[in-house]
């Protein structure tokens, strides 16, 4: 595993114990995968993921997750997450906003968070 944060990490890893059948095969994939980019776009953020060619491939659906969110200081309403594979193989993280605000002034890369298995509700 080299340049996940802690966020990332941890959101892969809830990600992985809501599909127990694949959980040990995307775990090893995690271990010697490698973040190729990362981007904050305002309204979440993309961390692209790179993993070996000798890695076994994994059989499940193209997306993942859905279930797995965080609060995160400051942000009122949290991150969602969901992960991407590519022709069985990790390919891009996504924590989106789950209200209308601003992730840009947010460095994504250290900010204090916990992972919950629910949407923070949104208030009107």
């Amino acid at each position: 595993m080299c340049d996940f944060t802690e966020m990332e990490m941890a959101a892969l890893r809830a990600i992985f114990a809501e599909t127990p059948d694949v959980s040990k095969q995307l775990q090893r994939q995690m271990q010697v995968a490698r973040v190729v980019k990362r981007e904050n776009t305002g309204g979440g953020f993309f961390t692209e993921i790179a993993v070996p060619n000798k890695v076994p491939l994994v059989v499940c659906p193209n997306e993942l997750g859905y279930a797995t969110h965080a609060r995160v200081q400051g942000l009122n309403h949290g991150l969602g997450f969901v992960l991407f594979l590519a022709e069985g193989k990790l390919h891009l993280l996504e924590g989106y906003a789950e209200g209308a605000e601003d992730t840009r002034l947010l460095d994504l890369t250290s900010v204090s968070f916990e992972i919950c298995d629910k949407a923070i509700p949104i208030l009107g």
